[in-house]
């Protein structure tokens, strides 16, 4: 089983990523990194024994083991944090903001994205939330609407007023999707945001990384609800969540 532990994960991580594209209506982001990270295990099984006879191999393997365990000892740090987060607040909020999450068949919302938008009718319907909803998100390359428009359409069939929902459809990534929303909550309030009350909606692996998003774009009275991310895409978005954590916080 040890021997051949390398070919066996390899295989698992293709087939892993096979079936949740194929349960999926959208393409899953950070499949292809994935793929490549099972291919790569099932072409070193193969190899290692060549590679063994390499000058040096010895030592530069156990480099690489120990660079691997200070990465996984950071992933698993990073994960702690983010699956940690506070992510269901109920209080009232002037404004409940929607965070753009792709769209299937380019016109409606993903699976991911109408998770998000029930997480927010809950916060209304149930919890009897008085904001306004701004829905953000732009036009990406393989859509035909804005992520904006298919989630006010949503909404609206869902029994949403109009006059409850703000659109901000030039979004194109998190910080600009906080970027711009903040810029329509301060026309519409006619108030700076600090003097307003924000809920910012997302999905589960997502809070962490869009509350620190927040806070560099201004946000101050802003709170977390989350919608829960269906069990076959966990593993998948939790990954990719603690590399674009990390991007986020050096780069954006």
């Amino acid at each position: 089983m040890k021997r051949n532990f390398d070919l066996i994960l390899g295989i698992l991580l293709i087939v892993y990523i096979a079936i949740i594209n194929m349960l999926s209506s959208t393409k899953i982001d950070f499949s292809l990194p994935i793929a490549m990270v099972g291919i790569i295990f099932i072409v070193y099984h193969f190899m290692k024994e060549k590679l063994k006879k390499i000058k040096k191999y010895n030592k530069l393997d156990r480099i690489l083991k120990i660079v691997m365990c200070i990465v996984l000892i950071c992933f698993i740090g990073i994960e702690a944090i983010i699956i940690g987060y506070p992510k269901h607040k109920k209080e009232n909020s002037d404004y409940i903001i929607v965070l753009g999450a792709g769209l299937s068949n380019g016109k409606t919302p993903s699976l991911t994205l109408k998770a998000r938008l029930d997480a927010a009718l809950k916060c209304i319907n149930e919890y009897k939330n008085t904001g306004y909803i701004v829905v953000s998100g732009g036009k990406g390359d393989d859509e035909h609407i804005s992520e904006a428009m298919a989630m006010k359409t949503y909404l609206l069939n869902k029994g949403v007023p109009n006059k409850k929902i703000i659109t901000e459809d030039e979004s194109t990534d998190t910080n600009e999707n906080l970027k711009y929303s903040k810029e329509k909550i301060e026309k519409h309030s006619g108030k700076s945001l600090d003097e307003v009350n924000v809920k910012i909606v997302t999905s589960d692996f997502h809070a962490f990384r869009s509350s620190i998003l927040a806070k560099k774009n201004g946000y101050e009275k802003f709170e977390n609800y989350s919608s829960d991310t269906v069990w076959y895409l966990m593993p998948v978005m939790y990954t990719r969540e603690a590399f674009a954590l990390v991007k986020s916080v050096v780069f954006d």
